[in-house]
């Protein structure tokens, strides 16, 4: 019979930087699986104080800054995407240093760049100044979206208020929809279905108001003047209006009626008929300016 022995035997790897760095892949893979499977299951939550977020759109062009007093950070997963909802209070901050923000609540959501406040929403900038009760910025896109604006713009002076607002800062244009009321000063008020305003430099340069489009001066030869259109064309520099409607416009003061396919108010308030020019109203016509502005008269 022959003996048993023992055998020992060492077998030596040798790690190349190669190898090293697979494995520190491997490892991080793992970590990062390990911490996505658990914020799914329980997404992080953190309280922070006096809270200053810089955001930069991906072309870094443009720079937006919020801050606020106090906040409720949540980081969770969903499926391979990590994303973080921030809950602010008493917020402040500014857009692209042109315009300061503020309101009484918000969320700010990432990488979405959605921000969304509610209550007590203003920005302002100068004497230019837009309120709302609910406020929406994609900060990615540069789109400004208001429940019920409240605005005031010094060019002008204007005031303007409408169901909603959007404000497209890449096209320079603010959108109004729904209930659109213009108002200068004690001169003029405008009354349409919908409203743009391009808004260059954060002045107006065009206003262009459609549906059902309802005018009404104290300026016009100094006495209270109407006005019914399809469309509106208000060009602040020149201070003209133009008045277009299918078939006709129809204007009225006391001791003047004009019906036109196109109405042109000049700088100076002169009234001005284009095409083929009625110096009168028909019954028809009178009764509605009567009926639509009763409350005026």
């Amino acid at each position: 019979m022959l003996p048993l022995g023992v055998c020992v035997c060492y077998l030596t790897l040798q790690l190349t930087p190669k190898d090293e760095q697979c494995y520190q892949d491997l490892a991080k893979e793992s970590l990062e699986l390990r911490t996505r499977h658990a914020l799914e299951e329980t997404p992080a939550h953190q309280k922070r104080l006096h809270v200053h977020k810089d955001i930069w759109t991906q072309d870094r062009m443009r720079h937006f800054r919020i801050a606020c007093d106090e906040s409720e950070l949540t980081i969770y997963q969903k499926k391979d995407k990590t994303e973080a909802k921030e809950v602010l209070q008493s917020i402040y901050g500014a857009l692209d240093s042109e315009w300061s923000l503020s309101a009484d609540y918000g969320i700010y959501t990432f990488p979405s760049n959605q921000f969304i406040a509610e209550q007590n929403c203003q920005i302002t900038q100068g004497e230019n100044t837009i309120r709302g009760d609910h406020l929406q910025i994609d900060l990615a896109q540069e789109i400004l979206s208001y429940e019920n604006p409240r605005g005031h713009l010094i060019a002008g002076p204007m005031d303007f208020t409408a169901q909603t607002l959007r404000w497209d800062k890449k096209q320079k244009k603010l959108f109004l929809s729904e209930d659109v009321k213009i108002q200068q000063s004690d001169q003029m008020t405008i009354f349409a279905s919908q409203g743009v305003i391009d808004f260059p430099d954060l002045k107006p340069s065009l206003i262009v108001l459609t549906g059902e489009v309802r005018l009404i001066s104290n300026a016009i030869r100094h006495q209270k003047s109407f006005a019914v259109a399809d469309i509106l064309i208000y060009n602040p520099k020149e201070e003209t209006i133009l008045l277009r409607a299918d078939p006709r416009v129809l204007f009225w003061q006391e001791g003047l009626s004009l019906s036109a396919p196109q109405v042109l108010i000049h700088k100076d308030w002169t009234v001005r008929g284009i095409g083929d020019v009625h110096f009168a109203l028909d019954h028809l016509e009178q009764d509605y300016i009567d009926n639509l502005f009763k409350q005026y008269l």
